[in-house]
């Protein structure tokens, strides 16, 4: 738990800091050990069971992930998942405001300006000047609220209550004016309606979720307790409100707004109270049903994603639509995570989280790895493994890469707030472990046989007791272990290591390790790809060679060697490069690459347009079969279509199950590419298998079949 090179002096005072910090209950750490500090706003309430509290967790990071994966498709769901702590690309921001600009500000509905101005708001934007105009002026003169149903005015007072706005008092619509409209249609029995009679749960939650800003005010105090008296006495035997996960959701939220539990004694029937009723509700493969049993539900799903964020946020003294501080500091991105043991990798993975703890806690949850963390604050043991193994200061420890630089932080895990494709690596380590800084390899694109040369630098930190920083250090990484291709040698004192023979034409994953006998590694395992190439003499012919463009020359070769694609014709070699690829054709490519074999010819028909002569009638209803393509409608594939580049990142994504990769930066036409690619195209570029030109995605552009050659040969 220490520094890089502090003196032994130093690292007595420090872990006697740790030692009476974690019994004050506030943890202190060195730079770069791992601290745990956590949020104190992150604390389960204490009218919440620890249990519940962490289902609720483990239920809105699967919720909100699925989400992200399927690409935002609604405004209530970038509003959840914005309130759940999870960074929104701001393509959906920039969608909302082109929405506004191509409607010119005027929308029929004062629930569509409610609802816009609490989406903007939720992802840090300024409702009162979306695209140039001022929805909050348009709520609170709306025509359309008075004698219409409910729901207009308790939207339009949530969505004016979302901000400080200036609302003059001869506006129509004032939160005052706004609150008696409401008052004034509570039912006897202190429920609420959408229109007349009898009162129901989901309106009766909405109200009073709407009148929580205002419960200091008597007579609202006293409606809302009304309305949270029907909400129990309505409640049936099982928990809920009949069938619907939705009703539960919404009295969720209604209560969790007023400062009532809903998950208390009150709202509790049997053993069931309104939270885990709601939990209930999951269906199969994520999400949330209608009903319970039932299957995923997009309505359901967002409205219980709401639910979950509303119950964490009354444990913190929070309320949904409280969005004053918005957009959410340190929001949870997509992080790469390796937790690197004194002997091996214990895990890796890709998570989203908001800083270094959560991240190491998510993806050793998704591994099964065991983690010791005293008190909450501060972690001493992963995967069996705990500080002090080897009888020295040794213990777990953390670095940061981030745009190809290591970072090694002055702050705790809970401290360290991540950026979207950091890469997080938690390592078992004691003063003689360094990280690798630098590899380079002569000659850069090896061919087969050919020797290899490698030259690696590592880095430290020392501690500089003048400045009371750690300063990095780099040097050459003398006597660790390099791997590749089945060989293995050791690095010189320069850091020099030669693979003689060279190796034959493939990709590789270079491994860089520095194990040693019962102490700390002298290095954290590193990897790299690799890739040899073939040698121009064993290089087809190809007759159309100048043709193809200089980036993709080696890709073309390289999926010709591989038997990724062929020619496209029988009298001689042409690869026809800017020929463009067809919808069966990069299905036919994407099985190749997975090791499927096409369904036999007289499997069923998947597609109508898709005939059984066809040569790729087995292809395209394998693909569909793996859930890789889908039709453009439930009975057309149009095989003979081209392919987009936002489309090939769908099915990349598909083919390979990549369920959370690292997102990419965001490009310049980032607003072009469309909601349900969005999630992908982040993955694949994150992951480095396609990329943009110029800061450009280009996501309507159509894939080329260089273009596919070059995509082909970097996937795993």
């Amino acid at each position: 738990m220490k520094n890089h090179h502090q003196s032994s002096r130093f690292m007595r005072l420090v872990l006697a800091a740790v030692m009476l910090f974690t019994l004050l209950g506030t943890a202190a750490a060195p730079a770069g050990a791992a601290s745990a500090q956590t949020d104190a706003a992150a604390a389960p309430a204490s009218a919440q069971s620890a249990g519940l509290a962490a289902s609720v967790t483990s239920a809105v990071y699967a919720t909100a992930e699925l989400v992200l994966k399927n690409g935002v498709q609604s405004d209530w769901q970038a509003i959840g998942l914005a309130q759940a702590g999870y960074k929104v690309p701001a393509s959906y921001l920039k969608a909302l405001e082109d929405k506004v600009a191509a409607a010119k500000g005027v929308f029929g509905r004062a629930t569509d300006y409610a609802r816009i101005t609490l989406a903007v708001k939720a992802l840090g934007g300024d409702p009162a000047n979306v695209a140039g105009y001022n929805l909050i002026e348009k709520l609170y003169n709306h025509d359309g609220i008075a004698g219409q149903t409910l729901n207009n005015a308790v939207y339009a007072l949530l969505a004016l209550d979302s901000g400080s706005y200036s609302i003059p008092a001869t506006a129509k619509w004032t939160p005052a004016k706004l609150l008696a409209e409401i008052l004034a249609k509570q039912n006897t029995d202190g429920g609420f309606t959408l229109t007349t009679g009898a009162s129901d749960p989901d309106m009766t939650a909405m109200v009073l979720t709407a009148l929580a800003a205002h419960k200091n005010e008597p007579a609202v105090n006293t409606a809302g307790q009304r309305a949270a008296a029907w909400l129990a006495k309505a409640q049936d035997k099982n928990g809920g409100y009949g069938d619907s996960s939705e009703s539960v959701a919404q009295a969720i939220i209604g209560l969790s707004s007023f400062g009532i539990d809903p998950a208390g004694a009150e709202y509790t029937k049997g053993q069931v109270n309104l939270v885990s009723k709601l939990l209930s509700f999951s269906a199969a493969g994520g999400g949330f049903a209608h009903t319970a049993g039932g299957s995923y539900n997009a309505l359901s799903t967002e409205q219980a994603l709401e639910a979950l964020a509303a119950y964490q946020l009354f444990g913190a003294g929070g309320k949904l639509f409280d969005l004053s501080n918005a957009a959410v500091k340190n929001p949870q991105v997509t992080v790469s995570v390796t937790i690197e043991g004194p002997n091996a990798t214990l895990a890796e993975g890709s998570v989203y989280a908001g800083n270094v703890l959560k991240a190491l806690e998510k993806t050793a949850a998704a591994k099964g790895v065991s983690l010791v963390n005293e008190a909450g604050n501060y972690v001493t043991g992963i995967g069996g493994v705990n500080a002090g193994t080897y009888g020295g200061y040794d213990g777990w420890m953390y670095v940061v890469s981030r745009g190809g630089e290591w970072i090694y932080p002055s702050v705790g895990m809970g401290d360290f707030a991540l950026e979207e494709n950091d890469r997080v690596v938690v390592y078992y380590g004691g003063d003689n472990t360094q990280v690798v800084d630098s590899v380079i390899l002569t000659p850069a694109q090896p061919q087969p046989g050919q020797e290899l040369t490698l030259k690696i630098t590592q880095k430290t930190w020392v501690w500089n007791q003048a400045t009371s920083t750690s300063d990095p250090v780099s040097s050459p990484a003398a006597g660790v272990q390099v791997t590749i291709g089945g060989k293995t040698v050791a690095t010189n004192d320069a850091g020099v290591a030669v693979i003689a023979g060279g190796l034959p034409a493939n990709k590789y994953t270079l491994v860089i390790t520095g194990y040693l006998k019962d102490k700390t590694p002298a290095i954290v395992r590193h990897t790299v790809p690799v890739t040899v190439a073939s040698a121009e003499a064993d290089r087809p012919k190809f007759s159309d060679v100048k043709s193809i463009s200089p980036w993709a020359l080696e890709s073309v070769y390289k999926a010709y060697d591989r038997k990724l694609m062929n020619g496209v014709s029988g009298k001689e070699l042409v690869f026809a490069p800017k020929q463009n690829l067809t919808r069966a054709e990069l299905a036919a490519l994407l099985l190749r690459l997975t090791g499927q074999e096409p369904s036999a010819a007289t499997s069923a028909q998947a597609f109508s347009d898709v005939k059984p002569d066809a040569w790729y009638y087995g292809t395209v209803n394998k693909a569909k079969e793996l859930g890789i393509i889908s039709g453009v409608n439930s009975t057309t594939f149009k095989p003979d279509g081209l392919v987009t580049r936002q489309d090939m990142a769908v099915m990349l994504v598909r083919a390979f199950k990549l369920d959370a990769a690292v997102g990419a930066g965001q490009f310049t036409d980032e607003d072009k590419i469309s909601d349900y690619a969005l999630s992908a195209v982040r993955m694949v570029t994150g992951l480095g298998y396609m990329s943009g030109t110029g800061g450009a995605f280009d996501p309507a552009g159509i894939v080329t079949r260089e273009m596919a050659a070059a995509v082909a040969v970097r996937l795993p």
